[in-house]
């Protein structure tokens, strides 16, 4: 969708062509503004996002500097700081004199992105007591072509329903996962695959944005192994061909360790058959909240052994670690990333709320930087290092952090998506899912106004694109 396209289609929802463009507005909590929306000043980019190399932007000021654009000046600073104007912000950073000319009301800069990053232009006053003072930061980004023909997606494949042990209907799952803001969602229930089904099927009569995946939380070893995207339920598939599930878990137990124990021999090699029973099913194979541990009951942890997780890990057989399961504690994050370099560098990463309440959604999520949010280009994103793991809360219960795990080149956009698209994205992805909402309790069968949003959705992404 180009930018005319899109900026019609979201101005259906109550938002104003400039509203779009300039990528203002508060975070989906209500309480987080976008950097541009802090500290831009109302001036606004030809685009957001840029390939490496040369490229022209413009910068529109907002109309109280009408015609007085040679009172201003533009530098720009380099790297990832989002300056504010405060000169103990980030002391250590410089913003250099940018060339500039001024152009139907505008600045018209021929920019040089010469490396992969964050280029925050910087309008100063030249005219306030002699001394330049700050007015606007205006922070675009520059990516190389392979990660510039890519989107990113947010989604959830670890999510709990009343179809399991978990508080919330699958439909009150379901409509939480826009409420927060994703892209996609796979409710797994423990050893039910029907719940991610159900929901594909309840939603596929909508134009929705959202894509729907089907998965499964897999309990055949005590570790638990998750079937994310594949065509069938892993535990019916195993009830209806046990005999050949066995023998591969057989086979398996020959190639580990002696000295290990027999029951965590059993385990390791029934996970590793886990994992490679959901690829023959067309999934991705993740292995869940390694450090998750329970309380103990009837006098025994639920938690695996250290020599269990070790041979799972070491081995290398699953296809993607959930590093971030938001519903652990956090010290089940802090020696997830202990172990990773040690055992699983490498591997993809996934990032999960593993949430039973709709409360806890939205708290961890991976974003996957794919073609398209089809599974089949989510899943090669995946097996292909294109994702990263969040681990998403409140601090203080009110500004929202986020750290991201993963790929550096990724983790660095990232933090450029979460302060200039992903606020817009969540409100809008939110405002879709209460148009559905509504939907389904009316019984409505007018769905143009669903259609809009998701186009809005859809659209929001390319606009930036310069």
């Amino acid at each position: 969708m180009d930018r005319k396209t899109f900026i019609k289609s979201i101005a259906v929802i109550g938002a104003s062509p400039a509203f779009a463009a300039s990528v203002p507005a508060k975070g989906a909590d209500g309480k987080n503004k976008t950097k541009s929306e802090s500290f831009g000043g109302g001036f606004v980019p030809s685009a957001r996002i840029f390939k490496t190399g040369r490229a022209k932007l413009t910068i529109r000021p907002p109309e109280k500097y009408a015609g007085k654009l040679s009172s201003l000046s533009v530098s720009i600073l380099y790297g990832d700081a989002a300056w504010d104007g405060k000169s103990d912000s980030f002391p250590w950073a410089k913003d250099f004199p940018a060339k500039y000319r001024e152009e139907n009301g505008a600045f018209a800069i021929d920019a040089d992105f010469k490396k992969e990053c964050r280029y925050t232009f910087v309008v100063k006053d030249k005219k306030r007591g002699g001394n330049e003072s700050f007015v606007a930061s205006v922070p675009v980004y520059a990516l190389g072509e392979d990660i510039y023909a890519l989107r990113p997606f947010k989604g959830d494949s670890h999510i709990h329903s009343t179809n399991s042990d978990g508080k919330n209907s699958p439909e009150e799952v379901a409509l939480r996962c826009y409420e927060v803001g994703l892209d996609y969602q796979a409710i797994s229930d423990h050893s039910v695959y029907s719940t991610s089904e159900d929901m594909k099927r309840k939603f596929s009569r909508f134009p929705t944005s959202m894509s729907f995946f089907n998965a499964e939380e897999c309990h055949y070893s005590h570790a638990h192994i998750q079937n994310f995207g594949g065509s069938q339920s892993l535990t019916e598939y195993v009830k209806k061909n046990r005999g050949e599930f066995d023998a591969l878990v057989a086979e398996i137990e020959k190639t580990l360790p002696a000295d290990a124990s027999a029951v965590v021999r059993r385990n390791v090699a029934v996970a590793e058959a886990e994992f490679d029973f959901i690829r023959r099913l067309g999934g991705i194979a993740v292995f869940n909240h390694p450090f998750w541990e329970a309380e103990p009951k009837k006098g025994k942890y639920t938690h695996m052994e250290s020599r269990m997780l070790d041979l799972i890990a070491g081995r290398k057989k699953f296809d993607a670690y959930e590093l971030v399961n938001s519903t652990c504690a956090d010290i089940a994050l802090a020696r997830a990333l202990c172990h990773y370099p040690r055992h699983c560098a490498g591997k993809p990463v996934i990032g999960c709320t593993d949430a039973h309440s709709v409360d806890s959604q939205g708290t961890g999520y991976t974003i996957v930087f794919a073609k398209s949010c089809d599974f089949p280009d989510i899943k090669d994103a995946v097996l292909g290092g294109k994702s990263l793991a969040v681990d998403a809360y409140s601090s203080h219960g009110s500004k929202l952090q986020r750290l991201a795990f993963g790929d550096e080149r990724l983790v660095r956009f990232s933090y450029f998506l979460f302060d200039e698209y992903f606020p817009l994205h969540d409100e809008l992805v939110a405002r879709e899912g209460k148009l559905i909402k509504g939907a389904l309790e009316s019984g409505s069968k007018d769905y143009s106004e669903i259609a809009k949003a998701a186009r809005a959705v859809e659209g929001l992404y390319e606009s930036m694109l310069g």
